[in-house]
């Protein structure tokens, strides 16, 4: 059901002739929400206010900032939906408000705890690949940001539970075993570190467990997070990251690019739709600027 323009039509109605509005303001929220009836219906090919989501409304703040919208204009648009969002609950048209988790834009914002495209190649760029352990790290990069496992599911797995020509990885958690994917780019260095690990470890060489230590042995956590952290500093990233952080990541680069909820789900291994809701709403509180360099396109 078309039903967007019309509730646009009696809200702007309400809005002159029962809150008695200046003309001005009925003329700048008719621009604003005629802006965001275009863009759902172009975009995100939404026509039903039932199904606008808060990441549609972000995505529609974000385009108007890459077209040079500034701040307090940004602001006045935001304060635009919120009157017709409210106007839309209020009159049993929607069943919640997804404007109320977008904050203002903000320019003083800090920083989520997700890495932006540029800082995954400037990660990237410190790795050396000449050896076995450089592979090692390349690969639990590439695996960790484009597959959205946690840090202890990718440092359980073994060689045996990839499936190369399929891009598939089966991730054993409990009981909620399931299938993730990983990137081109993840295939090709699995290929060189298996290599590698075979000619450095020869009869310690256990497919059964992926990524070793110096001494051939599962690697821990705790040496992860070290790792993690070494190629962080090289790579001039002054704030605190993790191996969680490139899970955020990948979750916030997923639906940014539009991946459905529940799709998501799956894939992070939640066992409540609740749990990935939270990445929806972390989603529309990253600062704006900050969120559009992970928004490039790139093969995750």
């Amino acid at each position: 059901m078309e039903n967007i323009d019309k509730y646009i039509k009696d809200f702007l109605y309400i809005m002159e002739f029962g809150e008695n509005k200046s003309l001005n303001t009925i003329k700048s929220m008719k621009k604003d929400l005629s802006q965001l009836s275009v863009y759902l219906r172009e975009i995100e090919k939404v026509t039903d206010v039932m199904e606008i989501t808060s990441v549609m409304l972000r995505g529609f703040l974000i385009s108007l900032q890459d077209n040079n919208v500034g701040k307090r204009s940004l602001n006045r648009k935001l304060s635009s939906l919120r009157s017709f969002f409210k106007f839309l609950l209020k009159n049993n048209h929607i069943k919640s408000n997804p404007v109320e988790v977008i904050s203002s834009p903000s320019f003083e914002a800090e920083k989520p705890d997700i890495l932006t495209l540029d800082e995954i190649n400037r990660l990237r760029a410190v790795i050396n690949t000449d050896n076995a352990n450089g592979l090692r790290d390349r690969l639990m990069l590439e695996l960790m940001y484009s597959s959205g496992i946690t840090s202890i599911e990718m440092l359980k797995t073994g060689e045996q539970f990839f499936d190369l020509d399929k891009r598939e990885l089966l991730v054993f958690n409990g009981k909620n075993n399931r299938i993730v994917f990983f990137s081109e780019r993840t295939r090709e260095y699995f290929k060189k570190y298996v290599e590698a690990k075979k000619e450095k470890y020869k009869e310690k060489y256990n497919p059964e467990v992926l990524f070793v230590n110096g001494s051939g042995n599962r690697l821990s956590d705790r040496s992860l997070r070290r790792i993690v952290d070494r190629y962080a500093q090289r790579a001039n990233i002054t704030r605190e990251i993790s191996p969680y952080s490139f899970r955020h990541t990948f979750a916030l680069h997923m639906l940014a690019k539009g991946m459905k909820i529940n799709y998501l789900k799956e894939l992070m291994g939640h066992v409540t739709i609740e749990s990935t809701k939270v990445y929806e709403e972390m989603l529309c509180r990253v600062p704006f600027d900050f969120m559009k360099a992970t928004m490039r396109s790139e093969e995750i």
